[in-house]
């Protein structure tokens, strides 16, 4: 029997770089699969085809008339097909999911969220993460099963009562990042950035880290979105200008997978100087490639990084920390930074690798009824 499984994403180039693989594991187990997401160019909506994608674009700031209005749109979509589970990975669209009435959903279908990092922090600042906290809150008897990248997002959850099933899901990599080959450094570090061009990224702050120091090479992946609040590219563009470090910034756009793992073959260091996140997959492929990361000290990035063993820690925004480490870094010999990045492969728990963590999924999946077709429990 067909087991249909709908997953609701931002974008459709997160979309292909973090979901594929998972998307693809599931039809190989004999699951129907679906993708609804924002169609954003021809390229990133034609490399997913093969899952017959529904355009819906869920708003990333919290604009509740556009946020209602796209979560109609999903739910004619789960009315006309009617999938055994709708797995939500988009904070905006699981929260206007959730919102909507009962009858508008099959009764049959359960609702998955996997939670890459909640909008609010721990503890909630300001009324406005209070009140988004307490919808995630109550909004969780809605949901059947709750799937957390984040140790400190999973036991602030239990601790508060959250409803539903609650499971360590945590994030992971492709086997192959751990076959990158090391690399030794030549005159400059080089530094890469791979995250959207956002404010909360902290790009603008690694940019004025970087400006004055000629031994440092900053190379930037990725861009912002339409629909992004905060886009930060121009100011990026003007910080590097007006420093006159243009020869020493190399902005390379969206990569695909591939051309970001042939990309970090030239790369010394990551650097992801963010205000908020969940469990950043750049940062486990950045470990797993053995390559050491610069990371701020917030949920999730501490959960990877340990402060001179496989990395650095900064506090969040804070420009000067940001630059004293990364100058440090830069006058590393070749061969203490090799070590470091020995031990950043070493620290890449083996509960990281994506196979692992997508048994984990299929194992969440079949707890919920909803197992691979052909498997003893189907029904």
């Amino acid at each position: 029997m067909s087991r249909r499984i709908l997953h609701v994403a931002a974008v459709d180039y997160t979309a292909v770089t973090l979901l594929t693989p998972q998307l693809r594991r599931l039809r190989a187990l004999g699951y129907d699969v679906r993708l609804a997401c924002r169609r954003t160019d021809d390229r990133h909506w034609d490399a997913l085809r093969e899952f017959d994608p529904v355009d819906i674009a869920f708003p990333r700031a919290l604009r509740p008339a556009a946020m209602l209005g796209a979560a109609r749109r999903l739910a004619r979509t789960v009315s006309d097909w009617e999938p055994d589970l709708v797995h939500l990975h988009s904070p905006a669209a699981s929260l206007a999911v959730r919102a909507l009435p009962s009858p508008w959903w099959p009764r049959s279908t359960r609702v998955f969220y996997t939670v890459h990092g909640f909008l609010h922090t721990w503890p909630p600042q300001g009324t406005l993460e209070r009140v988004v906290q307490r919808v995630e809150q109550w909004q969780s008897r809605r949901t059947h099963t709750l799937l957390f990248q984040s140790v400190e997002d999973l036991r602030e959850a239990q601790r508060r009562g959250y409803s539903g099933h609650l499971v360590l899901l945590g994030n992971g990599v492709e086997d192959d990042w751990f076959e990158i080959p090391p690399r030794t450094r030549d005159e400059q570090l080089q530094l890469v950035f791979v995250g959207r061009l956002v404010r909360e990224k902290g790009v603008v702050e690694l940019a004025r880290a970087i400006t004055g120091r000629s031994d440092v090479h900053l190379h930037v992946v990725g861009e912002a979105l339409p629909s992004d609040r905060h886009p930060v590219g121009e100011e990026l563009d003007r910080i590097v200008r007006e420093a006159g470090a243009g020869d020493r910034v190399t902005r390379h756009g969206i990569l695909t997978r591939d051309e970001l793992a042939k990309l970090m073959e030239g790369m010394d260091v990551l650097c992801l100087p963010s205000h908020r996140e969940g469990v950043p997959r750049s940062v486990i492929e950045s470990l797993a490639a053995g390559r050491p990361a610069i990371v701020t000290d917030i949920r999730g990035s501490n959960e990877l990084v340990e402060d001179g063993v496989n990395g650095w820690m900064v506090p969040a925004g804070d420009v000067a920390a940001l630059t004293r480490v990364i100058g440090r870094v830069a006058e590393l010999a070749p061969e203490d930074l090799a070590r470091l990045g020995a031990r950043a492969r070493e620290s890449v728990d083996p509960a990281r690798r994506e196979s692992q963590v997508l048994d984990r999924l299929v194992a969440s999946y079949a707890n919920a009824g909803v197992p691979p077709p052909g498997t003893a429990g189907s029904m």
